[in-house]
């Protein structure tokens, strides 16, 4: 816990640097607008690491079994990054506590009656706060929260993790979700594996229907790290934490017999698939097929490893490649 507080208030510190090394740079007309957008990323970012900490997910699991109110007050201090950015940059709106509290809580609140049972089978309200968290990101219904850094779409993912970790790691007890951030040496291996598996299946296939289309992005090493360090944290992690973390961790859990990893890794990867429809153009049966064979590969690296950061991986090398390649 002591290790955690430090590591937020380096983030706080972070955020106080960037904004004096942007002010040597540009002259900045509300300089404290941009500091509150910082300091709010800053929190944010903090609460996104804590949740890998198996001590602060011992304590929230350990106070969230006391009490139901107790429970549904554990998660509300996530508003905090909301109120210092809106209030900071002068952009708060009732309509964007209301949206982001519901977020917050709706998972939270499904998965209160499962809070003092052993989570070895998925259940309805299970899928029910999976839909939760995954829906509003995607449909887009969380957008009119944030004004900072144009919009902060990446505000949007970040709480998807924190809201859901809390609600499964803490209210629902879910074990082996292996929700890690730092990558290890078998992560890379393993990554990298599944990785270039995709490339041999994917590219043809991407072709064959009309997908992709290969051009000369002329990435640097710099700017190809840059994106993939972004993907990796507001696309990567996301959604493997939701593809496999939750869903396909909890599909082995329910299946018996010795195809079970078999079955859970093939319904969470045309899930993960079907995810992708709504891609203009509606309906995105290409995109489909093709992030419902990237889920294999992606689900695979979690199946070999028990680690997000592996899947993350390998989801950031693809999404990278197609983004500067196809």
């Amino acid at each position: 816990m002591k290790r955690l507080a430090l590591a937020i208030l380096g983030l706080a510190a972070l955020a106080v640097l960037a904004e004096g090394v942007i002010s040597l740079e540009m002259p900045l007309h509300q300089p404290g607008h941009l500091f509150a957008q910082l300091f709010a990323l800053a929190l944010t970012l903090g609460a996104f690491a804590a949740l890998t900490d198996s001590r602060m997910v011992k304590w929230l699991r350990h106070q969230a079994a006391q009490s139901t109110r107790d429970a549904i007050v554990l998660p509300l201090p996530l508003l905090l990054p909301y109120f210092i950015e809106a209030f900071g940059s002068e952009t708060f709106s009732w309509r964007g506590v209301g949206k982001l509290t519901a977020y917050i809580l709706v998972p939270t609140l499904l998965l209160l009656p499962d809070r003092l049972r052993a989570a070895t089978r998925v259940g309805w309200r299970d899928f029910a706060a999976m839909l939760a968290l995954g829906a509003p990101v995607s449909a887009g219904w969380l957008h009119g929260i944030w004004f900072a850094f144009g919009g902060a779409p990446f505000f949007r993912p970040l709480y998807s993790v924190c809201a859901g970790g809390y609600a499964f790691l803490a209210v629902r007890n879910l074990q082996d979700v292996g929700y890690r951030l730092l990558l290890r040496k078998q992560d890379f291996i393993h990554g990298l594996a599944n990785f270039a598996g995709f490339a041999i299946v994917g590219i043809p296939l991407g072709y064959v229907l009309h997908f992709i289309h290969f051009h000369n992005g002329h990435a640097s090493v710099a700017s190809f790290a840059v994106d993939f360090i972004g993907i990796y944290i507001t696309i990567a992690i996301p959604e493997e934490f939701l593809f496999r973390g939750i869903l396909q961790n909890f599909l082995e859990k329910s299946f018996e017999g010795q195809g079970r990893g078999r079955k859970a890794l093939i319904i969470a990867s045309v899930v993960f698939g079907a995810s992708h429809f709504h891609h203009p153009p509606v309906p995105n049966w290409r995109y489909c097929i093709m992030a419902t064979v990237a889920g294999l590969f992606y689900g695979n690296a979690y199946r070999e490893r028990r680690r997000l950061s592996a899947s993350a991986f390998t989801h950031a090398l693809v999404d990278a490649t197609w983004r500067f390649w196809f």
